[in-house]
């Protein structure tokens, strides 16, 4: 993950730099680089190796990193952040018990995930005993467009906020099968938005289906999306229109908030 920083003619007069640049350091660790040197993150984030190195030696001094010879890597104390938010949440603490009901009935893993900037992040899970290859926990991100969760949040956004995400995202293939042409995806969003699901197969990780639909609140604003992973071998499509669809609809109902 690199977490450039923007020019300071693009910013608000308010806007405070040396916070940017220590969060971008944090965001700039990720499964492909749960380690990094001094020049990576320097690299990584877009600043001079000895601005890397202030911001590097503030966040150890505070316990979010720590260092290990040339290495520098996030201590525990960084889930403190992201704890504190989905404690915040009436969310995950709702949908918990019906996706563990969905989850026993189809014998798969079922998940909530809500839209943050061009990715989704899981904000409730519960795994099967069928394992996947795809390691996925709370907190975990994956770029919207490849993800049946992702497609079906996109299809709940205004207008204007996709059309933002069209002229954004880093639309980029996972799989060869992950559909990256922006014309095609587009169609995909506006047909998810008339079916009231998505299905993904294959896109994220190959031998993986998942299937997604909205969650809404009371007012019936979608909130986050309800997913099922499962293996593709396992289900034909009509298996995912008969039963798989119609029982995670059943369980988007009861879990309005």
């Amino acid at each position: 993950m690199t977490a450039e920083i923007a020019p300071d003619d693009q910013r608000p007069a308010w806007f405070v730099q040396s916070l940017e640049r220590g969060l971008s350091v944090l965001q700039c660790f990720d499964d492909a680089h749960p380690a990094r040197t001094l020049t990576e993150v320097a690299g990584a984030v877009g600043v001079t190796r000895a601005t890397a190195r202030r911001l590097l030696l503030t966040l150890a001094e505070l316990g979010f990193v720590r260092q290990d010879g040339r290495r520098f890597t996030l201590t525990p104390r960084v889930m403190n952040l992201g704890f504190t938010f989905l404690s915040g949440m009436d969310l995950p603490r709702l949908a918990e018990p019906h996706i563990e009901t969905l989850a026993r009935q189809l014998g798969e893993t079922t998940s909530v995930a809500i839209l943050d900037g061009f990715d989704i992040v899981y904000v409730a899970r519960v795994p099967s005993s069928r394992m996947l290859r795809v390691v996925i926990t709370l907190g975990t991100r994956f770029p919207a467009h490849a993800t049946s969760s992702g497609r079906v949040l996109l299809a709940a956004l205004p207008e204007s906020e996709l059309e933002r995400y069209f002229a954004d995202a880093p639309i980029e293939a996972l799989t060869p099968r992950t559909l990256v042409d922006r014309d095609a995806l587009r169609a995909e969003i506006d047909r998810v938005r008339a079916a009231g699901w998505s299905e993904v197969v294959d896109e994220l990780d190959v031998g993986m289906r998942a299937a997604a639909v909205p969650l809404r609140n009371s007012n019936g604003t979608v909130v986050a999306a309800l997913n099922t992973s499962l293996h593709a071998r396992n289900y034909t499509d009509t298996d995912m229109v008969q039963t798989v669809i119609p029982a995670m609809h059943d369980t988007a109902a009861r879990i309005r908030t």
